[in-house]
């Protein structure tokens, strides 16, 4: 059995438990492999926030997390923004284009592209190149990296500019994954820096396909300046703590919504 097949199974087995939790020593006898099988596939599940590690198992991830003021998480990875970035980084396709805005949760996309192949990176983010040539050398090959130029902002670490859209003006990409500030209904997306809304609209108009990348505390929030409507975005990838309700009022206006529960939910129906 592949690991991706077991590593499923075991998130389907711990939905459906009515006992809260899955232990290794059970699990290594289900699918007659070592406990230290079992212990890598917990792990890995836990390093992407889909499960909590508990002494001897595991168990459903649950948001325990206080966020912190958006300047104080430029530089704290939570467990929500790396399950975020994970599940973003399934829905990028060998041979992509793919443009990666300047956000924590946008490098936390770059951090999971290793395996993709012959792939084209066009991105803002100076954060985001060592993680590009990292998973780079895990592939065996090299990630194609288009660094747009401009005005440094030195504290965000990425570029801004009339320079920066210009350049956008002249490539095209399948997807953009685009990070805010705030999301609502209403207004659409939004960012408090005029300077990064006229990057990030740049980065939409250059891109087939828009995808947001927003944990659940961004919704309901609204900043200075309108990026785009909740129209112009075709998926949005966030927590599994955002509220059914919301999801519902998101995917009424005709955005579909990934979370990393509903991306392995949907795995297993396929398999079956």
């Amino acid at each position: 059995m592949l690991p991706e097949t077991r590593r499923l199974q075991i998130l389907d087995r711990l939905t459906r438990t009515t006992e809260q939790a899955v232990l290794v020593t059970e699990l290594s006898r289900e699918f007659d492999v070592s406990e230290m099988t079992i212990r890598r596939d917990l792990d890995w599940l836990a390093e992407r926030a889909i499960v909590t590690r508990v002494h001897g198992g595991a168990l459903l991830y649950s948001n325990t997390v206080t966020e912190k003021p958006f300047g104080d998480r430029l530089m704290d990875f939570n467990p929500q923004k790396k399950s975020i970035g994970w599940a973003a980084a399934q829905l990028v396709n060998d041979g992509d284009r793919i443009i990666l805005d300047a956000g924590t949760t946008t490098q936390q996309v770059a951090r999971h592209l290793a395996g993709k192949q012959n792939l084209t990176v066009i991105t803002n983010n100076l954060a985001v190149i060592e993680d590009l040539v990292r998973c780079s050398q895990a592939a065996g090959g090299y990630i194609e990296t288009i660094l747009l130029g401009g005005f440094l902002k030195h504290k965000e670490l990425c570029t801004v500019g009339s320079l920066l859209t210009q350049e956008l003006a002249a490539l095209t990409a399948d997807k953009y994954f685009l990070s805010v500030a705030g999301f609502t209904i209403q207004h659409g997306a939004t960012d408090p820096d005029m300077r990064e809304v006229e990057v990030k609209q740049a980065m939409l108009r250059a891109a087939s396909q828009v995808i947001l990348v927003a944990d659940s505390s961004k919704y309901g929030v609204t900043r200075l300046g309108k990026i785009a409507p909740m129209k112009a975005i075709h998926k949005l990838v966030t927590d599994d703590t955002l509220p059914e309700e919301a999801i519902a009022e998101i995917e009424a206006v005709g955005v579909a919504v990934i979370t990393p529960r509903r991306m392995v939910a949907q795995a297993m129906s396929n398999q079956v």
